[in-house]
Parts: C-alpha cells; sequence; structure tokens
C-alpha cells in the first residue's frame, strides 16, 4: 500500500540493486544506520530514460530519490521512486559484506587499510 498524496525525499548510499525484469528496479539504500528499499518502474518514474537509469547506477553510489512512501508485501519499508538523481558516484568498490557480521567491524586488516 502506497501513500500517493504523500511525496518524500531522501539520501544515500546504494547498498545493492537487483533488476525484476526490463522495467522494475529494487535498490537498498543505507544511509544514517537506516536501510529503506527504493522501487523504481518504468511506469511511474519521470525523468531521463528508465534504461539509461539502469545502466549508471552501480553499489555504493550516493543518490537522491524522491517518490511516494509504503510497505512491500513481506512489510519492509519501500519508496516508490519517481525520481532518482546520482550526487555521487563511487570510486572505489565498496567490500562485500562478511556472512554474519556488520560489514567491516569483524576485518581489521581490511577495516584499516
Amino acid at each position: 500500500m502506497f501513500f500517493d498524496n504523500e511525496v518524500v525525499s531522501l539520501t544515500g548510499r546504494i547498498y545493492s540493486i537487483r533488476a525484476s525484469g526490463k522495467s522494475l528496479i529494487f535498490i537498498d539504500l543505507d544511509g544514517d544506520s537506516a536501510k529503506v528499499q527504493i522501487m523504481a518502474s518504468a511506469e511511474h518514474y519521470v525523468g531521463k530514460a528508465f534504461e539509461e537509469l539502469q545502466q549508471t547506477l552501480r553499489r555504493g553510489d550516493i543518490i537522491g530519490v524522491e517518490g511516494s512512501p509504503g510497505r512491500s508485501k513481506p512489510g519492509e519499508l519501500t519508496v516508490r521512486a519517481t525520481k532518482i538523481v546520482t550526487l555521487s558516484y563511487c570510486m572505489h568498490m565498496l567490500p562485500k559484506p562478511e556472512v554474519g557480521s556488520t560489514g567491516l567491524t569483524m576485518n581489521k586488516d581490511t577495516r584499516y587499510r
């Protein structure tokens, strides 16, 4: 259920991107120790070409999103994006998160590098 009469704007770092066909993208956005799922579909998207958006977004990029808030079927907080703007590109790939840990807290050598 989405609230189409409300519009929210948020920013964050792309944690993961999942494509579901050629007209739907799911993005996990992480920022300020909070995680939000972004659902970008071609039918609701306004702005530059949706196909171009799929090719330019990468894991680690910082993006700005504008859209309607709601909950997905499993109950996860989701924003149905109408506009996505890349604010900063990631120059170095983020390390893969280790299973069972919270990122780089377990591996001190990689964290200090």
